[in-house]
């Protein structure tokens, strides 16, 4: 098994499920960060340590327009990418718009470190340039992340289709290869 596992695909497929059911409970004993989508009070998404201790917001929609607050990521954001096995549940989404995290990111897979992970499918990539009205500079960077995942021999890109048995079971893999107990 591959030091990296990023599960990609679209959305309501079973990859962030696939991911939490195989670690269980040591997800809390991971650095890195779960993406959430929330609905009340209204539409908003946070960033989350595994352990539940840190939530920020990074996009709401208070007016049904969207807000951005990309300083989650050059702040918070950056300081998540640390341990010593990290859950990273989403990537390839706005944060790419902020340099330190991309940054911070792109070292983070150059080093040996054990990560299992979301990578935003390309439909779903796609969904957000237009419905956030994303520039190039968007669709560049998740251009270039995705590159370098898939150029990577220590990561493996497993492209998942609707509640796809063999996401879990490579997540099931990765578990017992680096995050036995």
């Amino acid at each position: 098994m591959k030091r990296r596992l990023f599960l990609t695909g679209p959305i309501g497929c079973g990859k962030s499920t696939a991911i939490t059911q195989a670690l269980g409970e040591r997800t809390q004993q991971c650095g890195g960060f779960l993406t959430r989508r929330h609905r009340k009070p209204n539409l908003h998404f946070t960033l989350e340590r595994p352990d539940g201790q840190y939530s920020e917001t990074f996009l709401d929609f208070p007016d049904g327009k969207p807000r951005l607050n990309l300083d989650v990521f050059s702040q918070s954001g950056v300081s998540l990418l640390a341990g010593d096995i990290l859950v990273l549940d989403e990537i390839g989404g706005i944060e790419l718009l902020c340099p330190e995290f991309s940054a911070a990111l792109e070292q983070l897979l150059h080093r040996n470190i054990p990560v299992i992970g979301v990578l935003k499918g390309l439909g779903p990539a796609g969904a957000l340039v237009e419905a956030l009205g994303l520039s190039e500079e968007y669709t560049h960077a998740a251009a270039r992340l995705r590159s370098l995942l898939q150029g990577d021999e220590n990561t493996l890109l497993y492209e998942c289709r609707q509640f796809d048995e063999q996401a879990l079971h490579l997540a099931e893999q990765w578990v017992k290869e680096y995050a036995h107990e």
